[in-house]
């Protein structure tokens, strides 16, 4: 039987007493300077090999698309095929999505948000004439893929109509060039000066009875502020007419053919193409 005196020592012996050491502020900076030179490591050599072989693949798409897209029979049934196998992956693509898009989720197999930001990058890259061989120095001149999707952050329908509306000051441009004069007049006390290399004059109209124009002053100075404003309202018009005209058509696959048109088409534009 134990005594008082022995219960206590018994107690005593099974404590154990732990020293803690307290961090010093050498300790720690020491671990973040390895830190950085870990993170730089990674940035220089690790990330860099893999962003390098991310933008290689995605040349590759950009290639296989713009090639694909030469034929439109082929594209039509390489997006079929596309998306059934996408379907059986328990993928789905909207028929309102570029159809690049099927092209970068059928190789990649990604997530939507990672999807938009490869299709954002790949249409960047056609809208600025890259070739496929030259997409991996262009995103990292742009800084990256995110990069990429930000210069491209205007919607479909914004591109595509800055686009007809590019090509209408275009064809506006070369009619104005070889029309025919309606008729010529000569304006009292006149004097028109073309500035920063301008091709025409303004005169100032009022609508009469008949709606006949009366035309009243000429404008002394043409800057090519006027000139292009001018010329983009006549190519706005141009746009409306021909709008007005194929509004129950289909889209004629000559005037779609172009891989510019194709990238910023959708699977319900490139399946109302006709072949």
């Amino acid at each position: 039987m134990q005594t008082t005196n022995e219960v206590t020592v018994a107690k005593k012996e099974s404590i154990i007493i732990k020293a803690t050491v307290a961090p010093t502020t050498e300790s720690v900076i020491k671990r973040a300077d390895a830190l950085v030179k870990e993170r730089e490591q990674y940035e220089t050599v690790t990330l860099a090999r893999s962003n390098k072989e991310l933008y290689g693949i995605l040349g590759k798409v950009h290639g296989l698309y713009l090639e694909a897209s030469k034929d439109i029979d082929c594209l039509k049934q390489t997006l079929s095929q596309m998306k059934a196998a996408l379907a059986v992956r328990s993928i789905k693509v909207q028929v309102n999505s570029p159809a690049i898009t099927v092209f970068v989720r059928y190789v990649f197999n990604s997530d939507r948000k990672r999807a938009y930001n490869y299709t954002r990058t790949l249409m960047a890259a056609i809208k600025a004439n890259v070739k496929p061989d030259a997409l991996a120095d262009f995103v990292e001149g742009k800084g990256g893929v995110e990069e990429c999707k930000k210069d491209f952050s205007k919607s479909l329908e914004t591109i595509a109509k800055e686009q007809a509306l590019a090509s209408a000051i275009d064809a506006i441009k070369a009619e104005l060039e070889t029309m025919d004069p309606t008729e010529e007049v000569q304006m009292p006390d006149s004097s028109v000066h073309l500035s920063d290399d301008c091709n025409y004059a303004f005169v100032i109209a009022r609508i009469g009875s008949g709606k006949k124009l009366e035309l009243l002053r000429t404008v002394p100075t043409t800057t090519k502020a006027l000139e292009s404003s001018a010329i983009k309202e006549l190519a706005k018009a141009l746009l409306e007419d021909e709008n007005s005209a194929e509004e129950d058509s289909k889209v004629d696959k000559k005037d779609m053919a172009s891989s510019k048109a194709l990238s910023t088409m959708t699977l319900k534009q490139v399946n109302a193409v006709i072949a």
